[in-house]
This record gives C-alpha cells, structure tokens and sequence, in this order.
C-alpha cells in the first residue's frame, strides 16, 4: 500500500471531532403554537391531501421543515401560525436520529399544525435563489417528459424525489441504485469528468480545466441544494482536481486525507454522521480495490472502460454495502450488477437531461434512456430474494469487516487471489451474521410508538413472534396509496427488519382501522405469516382490503378470533381470546371498536392483558362473563379513551403497569384525564408510548422504554420461567 503521511493524522482529528466535536444545531425544545415571519427556501412538494411541504426560513428561528395547506412557491413571504418543534430522537429500538439527519442539512425542526396567515408574495431573497431554479427547470422537465420519469430525472439532477411512486422508491432501494436519486459524489464526479473531458478535448491548459471544473461543481452542489453529501463531494473533488493541477495522483489515501480534514474543519457536526462514514468508506474501496479489480479483469475480453466501470462498481459496493444494510437493514445481494447497469445510464442521462432543459426537442431520447432505467431497476427488483432483509449489523461486525477488508486488499496486491476472496468472504459473513454472544430471547414485550395507533410485538423464550395489531394512522377517503400502510411499513415493518425477524407466527388484528393493521399488507408481502387472527367485521378501509386481500393471495389461513379459542406458542406461552363473542355488540355508537379482539397473554409468572380499541359496551360483556380478568400489565383499550377503563373494569383487572399506545398532539383528546386517574387510584404505573416512545417489558428488570420517564414498575418475566 503506497505511503500515505497525511492518513494517520487526518484520521486521529476526524475520531476527536466525532467524539468531541459539535453537533448539529436544533431546536432545544418545543415552542407553543404561534404566528411567525418566514421566508419558503426549499422545493415546494404536493402531498395527497392538497398540502405542500416544503423549507421555511423563519426569522430568529432557522430553516424548518413543514406543510401547509395550499400552494406555496420558493421565495415567498409568509406570516404562519403552528407549533415549532424539535426533530424525533428515536423513539423505536434501532429507528435512526432524524433530529441529525436533519441537522446534516442545516433544518432546526419543524412547524407542526401550520397554516398561512398572510401572504407577501415573491421576495427576490439569496437563500431562495436555488429553490427558485429547480423549481423553474422541474416546470421545464415536467412540461416535455411524464411521470414518473421526469421525478428520476429530478432526482439524478438535484435530488428530488419526493414525488416517485413507493413502489418504485422501494425497488431502487432493494436494488441498491437508490443514491443516483441523491445527489453527492456520484453526480459531481460525472458533472466534473464531463467538463475536464470537454476542456481537455479543445486544448485547455490542465490547471485551467481543473479551475474551472471546481467553480462549475461548486456552482452545481449550490444548485442542488448544497446539502452536506453534496458539499463533502465537492471537498473530495477539490483537492482530487488539485492533486491534478499539480500532476499528483487524484485517488490517493493522501487526497482522501486532505478531503476529510478539510471537510471536519469545515463542517465539524457532519463527521460523527453515516453519511460521512459512507462517503469515506467508499473513497477508501475505490482506492484499495479499483486498480487491483482492473488487473484481475484484464484476462476477460472486454473495452477498457467497461473493465474500469465494472471495478469502479465492484469497489463502490464493497465500501458502501454494510453502512447501507445497517441504515435500510436491506440485503440488496443483486447491487453490483444494478449498478454496473444503471450508474453508466446515469453518467448517459445526467448531461442529456441538462441539454433537455435548453431544448426539449432531445425529451424523446432522454425519456427513453429514463425509462430504460426504470424497467432494469423495477426487473431486478423483482428477482427472487432482492428484497432480502438482515439485522441490523453491530458496530463490532462492520469493525471486523472493514479489517477483513483491508486484509484482502493488501492480498489482492500481493496477488494472493485465493485467500483474498476467502477474507473478503469472511467479511460478509460478519455483517450477514452479526459479531456477539448468540440472542437469548427470553420474553420480550414490546410496545412500538406508532403515534396514534397500535403496534406490539412479542418474542417468546424460543424466539417466536407474535403480532397484535400493525401500528398504522387512521384513513381518510380512498387514496390511491393508503397512508396507513406508508405509516405502518415506515415504522413497524422497519423494527422487523432491524430487529432481524423474518417470520410472523400469529398476527391479531383486533380490529378494521388503519390505525391498527397499516402495516399489515406491507408484512404480508415481505416475510411469511403463519396465522391471522381476525375480528371478522365488515369494513372498507384500503388497508384492511388490501391486508385481506394479500393474505388470500399468499394461502395465509385466517382464523375469526371469538372468545375461547387459544393459541400456545409451544414454549410456555398462551394466548386467550376474550373477546369478541357472538352475537356482536350492536347500537354501541362504536360497534366496529366496541368488537376488537380481546386477548389475554399468559406465561407461569407473567400476564398481559390487550384491549384493542374496546370501551365500556365490551368492557361490560367481559365483568359479566366470570373471566379471570386480572393481568400483571394491561394494554389500555382505546388510547385511553374516556370512553373506556371503566372503574369496575379498571378494578377487575388491577395492572401493576397500564400502557397507552397514544400519539402526541393528537386530536382526540386521548389519553383523557379521568382515565389516567382511574388507573392510578387502582394503583398502576402509566406508561404512554406518546411520552416514553416505545416499551419494552422484558426480564426482572423496571420497563425500558425509548425516552426518559418518570413512572415505571417493576414486573417479574420469563427470564425465569421454566419451560
């Protein structure tokens, strides 16, 4: 490996900036609801509901992320009323930080609830300068090429994405193709490979090209929105383009070294991201693994470049692969040869699309290239086991692999093929089957924060799986895209795969509300069900359509749940169905919550007690029908509605722990006060997922949970049961 003085030392300071450096800047706290002064800076998106998202700059405050009703278009002046508040930390085992992610682009937060007071119309302000520019040139785009090829364009231009179908978002993902929608070193590096090629073709002197190139690639990133991976490209190019200047070698550890001292100088808060990891590790492939992937490609016939373009790739997917399995928890085993298809139309598409902006006329031959990207991405995501999902890697296995790495690099060089391609294995394996002392589940009961919805999910001591309701929001009309589902797939599916579960052994679905199965299809299509159990009641929401419908599709038996059946896990655990009975309850003014699934879970020494969204007609029918209702902890029905909890139901079942799967700010009222009284006087510990975030019951230990919280109690579990 070609000495490298400056790698150490650039390492060393980028190690302390993470540990010790600055984060990025937020909110602190929430701020009440309020008028405030702001400027629209960002690109202004439609959503389903005839809102618009878009970047507010807020005076005295920062940028922020909102939606309000209504149109809005980059560089007008506001007056808006909502409530500041700051980014989510996780609040789900594994979620990511979006406080720092957003933070990586320079948004403080969000302004909830907003809607526009006044408008001032068009203010020719800098910050809005960029956003006005793609939102003209995404007119221009969108008048000559249709959906959703004109958003991939938008995408591979700019960064835009925000209009792509689900589908097709998820089919780039699973085929790991989804960073040519985002624009960073990929981008650049195409933008600043065209101009040197075009300067270099009419004779330019070389450190005129590579001055220019760098202004015309700094312009570029400002362009795209001069977000962090764009400027951490453009500091990576620099010093690469004057290592050219001065006829040094451009893809060097010496120029990945100057590249990141310059960007933890410049921007501290960006080192300690993945972003930041993902950029670096795949720089650092490219120089251990390119040239030695090149040599070994020359006893295959083929033109020089697509040998370089298919070693580049090979590289770039060996560096980026774990950090990207560890954000998305996605496999994607087929992203060498997606990439090695699609990166080249990407260099292809990215300067036509800049041409079609001057003249539509080329609209035609860019369309096509787009949609030829379109078909490879949707059909290699359809091949078997591209939607392959894995636990999150530990730090220790991604450690381990980098070292293996590096090992089969330095072999690679030696030429020690054999055993380069064994270390290289190995590595894999270290990230497909994380590094640790082997699980022992025990029994876990884990309340997910799913806002204002439903979602737990259960292991037993033999590590089985059991569902009872799939988290979700609440549906209105029939869109074509249920939210519940994109609700219930972003945080319920996306625990399943970080947490590494690949089978559901019974999933209950209490009840027909979004709210409570919105991740249900989205399961459905991802990993097997060994059984639903249903209420059986008439209802037309898309998502429990299209829940019923999957399970059809895939021959998963569906069983209606009614009082007296039982499940056993075959490890010592059961499940009881108390509810509902026949006939259903009828005239409640809420039959379709009043007959939820009533369940009660039981152990040796541990028992919990799930309400669904009963209330007080089905709370009544359960007093009266002589069942032991008494259980360690209890779900509380409905989200703490008045309408439920019941003082005799509260005092038949006397928890040690009531949970309250409720979403803040909701618009409901839950959890009401007379509620949360009636289970403190009967001498319960409160937990609410809309202050704790997710719940965790597990062990002899108090309940864990995502956020502090100041009631907590103490349960024994089945840590200690013998099965």
């Amino acid at each position: 490996m070609r000495r490298a003085p400056f790698l150490v030392p650039a390492l060393l300071v980028c190690v302390a900036i993470a540990l010790f450096g600055p984060r990025p800047t937020a909110l602190d706290r929430e701020r009440p609801t309020a008028r405030y002064a702001a400027l629209a800076v960002g690109d202004a998106r439609d959503t389903d509901d005839g809102s618009t998202s878009t970047l507010l700059l807020v005076d005295d405050v920062g940028v922020v992320r909102t939606t309000v009703r209504g149109t809005v278009q980059p560089g007008e002046r506001l007056v808006v009323r909502g409530r500041l508040e700051p980014f989510d930390e996780p609040r789900n085992p594994g979620e990511p930080n979006m406080r720092a992610l957003e933070g990586e682009d320079g948004i403080v937060g969000r302004l909830a609830s907003a809607h526009i007071i006044t408008r001032a119309g068009i203010d020719d302000d800098p910050h809005a300068w960029a956003a006005r520019v793609r939102a003209a040139a995404s007119t221009r785009i969108r008048a000559v090429i249709p959906e959703p090829e004109a958003t991939i364009l938008a995408g591979a231009l700019w960064g835009e994405r925000g209009s792509l179908p689900d589908d097709l978002h998820d089919a780039f993902q699973a085929t790991g193709t989804v960073h040519v929608l985002v624009t960073a070193g990929l981008h650049l590096g195409i933008v600043a490979a065209l101009i040197v090629f075009a300067l270099g073709r009419i004779g330019a002197p070389r450190v005129a090209v590579c001055l220019a190139a760098f202004v015309l690639i700094v312009a570029y990133a400002w362009l795209t929105g001069a977000h962090l991976p764009a400027l951490r490209a453009t500091a990576m190019l620099g010093v690469a383009l004057l290592a050219r200047a001065c006829g040094a070698r451009a893809s060097s550890w010496n120029a990945l070294a100057v590249a990141a001292l310059a960007i933890a100088l410049i921007w501290p808060a960006s080192v300690a991201s993945a972003s930041f990891a993902m950029s670096f590790s795949c720089v650092a492939a490219i120089v251990l693994f390119a040239e030695p992937f090149t040599e070994q490609l020359r006893h295959i016939p083929m033109p020089h470049r697509l040998r370089e373009a298919i070693a580049l790739t090979c590289a770039t997917q060996l560096g980026t692969w774990p950090l990207t399995a560890a954000i998305f928890s996605t496999l994607a085993p087929y992203a060498v040869i997606a990439n090695a298809i699609v990166v080249p139309l990407v260099a292809i598409v990215l300067p036509l699309g800049i041409a079609t902006l001057a003249l539509p006329a080329l609209a035609p031959v860019t369309t096509l290239i787009l949609l030829t990207i379109e078909t490879i991405v949707r059909g290699i995501a359809s091949w078997p086991g591209a939607r392959s999902s894995l636990a999150t890697p530990s730090v220790a296995s991604i450690v381990a692999y980098d070292v293996l790495a590096v090992a089969a690099a330095v072999l690679l060089q030696h030429a020690r093929i054999r055993l380069a391609a064994v270390t290289l294995a190995t590595a894999f394996a270290c990230v497909i089957v994380p590094l640790g002392v082997p699980e022992r589940y025990g029994m876990t009961v884990t309340h997910l924060d799913v806002g204002q919805g439903d979602a737990a999910v259960i292991r037993t001591p033999t590590g089985r799986t059991i569902m009872i309701d799939a988290g979700g929001e609440l549906e209105h009309g029939d869109a074509t895209v249920s939210s519940a589902e994109r609700a219930g797939a972003r945080i319920v599916l996306g625990y399943l795969r970080r947490t590494g579960i690949q089978r559901i052994d019974l999933m209950i679905l209490t009840h027909p509300h979004g709210d409570h199965l919105g991740a249900c299809f989205p399961i459905i299509e991802t990993m097997s069900v060994g059984l639903i159990f249903d209420s059986g009641q008439s209802y037309s929401g898309r998502a429990y359509r299209d829940c019923i419908a999957s399970a059809t599709a895939h021959h998963m038996p569906i069983v209606l749940a009614r009082r007296g059946m039982r499940w056993s896990s075959g490890d010592g655990v059961t499940l009881e169905v108390l509810a509902p009975a026949m006939p259903f309850l009828a005239d409640t003014g809420d039959d379709v919550n009043e007959n939820s699934i009533v369940v009660m879970l039981r152990t040796k020494i541990f028992s919990e007690l799930f309400m669904g969204d009963a209330g007080e007609a089905s709370e009544a029918r359960l007093l009266v029908s002589s069942i032991d209702l008494h259980a360690d902890v209890v779900k509380v029905g409905h989200h703490g509605s008045r309408y439920a909890s019941t003082p005799q139901f509260v005092a038949a079942v006397r928890p040690e722990i009531a949970v309250v799967s409720v979403g803040r700010h909701n618009t409901f009222g839950h959890p009401a006060l007379e509620t949360i009284e009636a289970w403190h006087r009967a001498g319960s510990h409160i937990l609410r997922t809309d202050q704790c975030g997710a719940i965790t019951l597990a062990g002899r230990a108090s309940p864990t949970t995502m956020l502090p919280c100041t009631t907590a109690g103490r349960i024994r579990m089945s840590t200690a049961v013998s099965l």
